[in-house]
């Protein structure tokens, strides 16, 4: 078994719910991982995660660049590189590009989400 892999060799994929939004899985149940699933994310500007809540997932976003408009139970912020963002299970949350250039981020779940 390989335990490293460069991000260059992920597929992308939009996630539902998602517009502009493109997701490389980079480490999950795939490589034998059971709690925690570490994913890198890109938005382009206007895109969008509409806003909706996770019943048993608990998230982190750690943003890398950009600048991301969040709203969080009614709560809203503006969120740049170096920000850090965690949304605990059921909390209704949207995550918008507030910038002019892509909004890229490193996202965690834990426990996983179902693919897709």
């Amino acid at each position: 078994m390989v335990y490293w892999k460069n991000v260059k060799d992920v597929e992308a994929y939009s996630p539902p719910g998602h517009e502009g939004t493109f997701n490389r899985r980079l480490v999950g149940p795939d490589e034998g991982i059971e709690n925690i699933e570490v994913i890198i994310g890109e938005m382009e500007p206007g895109g969008l995660a509409d806003p909706h809540f996770h019943d048993d997932i608990e998230q982190i976003m750690y943003f890398l660049t950009g600048k991301a408009r969040v709203i969080i139970e009614g709560k809203e912020s503006i969120l740049t590189e170096g920000d850090v963002l965690w949304i605990p299970k059921k909390a209704m949350h949207e995550v918008i590009n507030a910038g002019d250039t892509n909004l890229r981020f490193v996202l965690m779940y834990s426990p996983q989400k179902v693919k897709g």
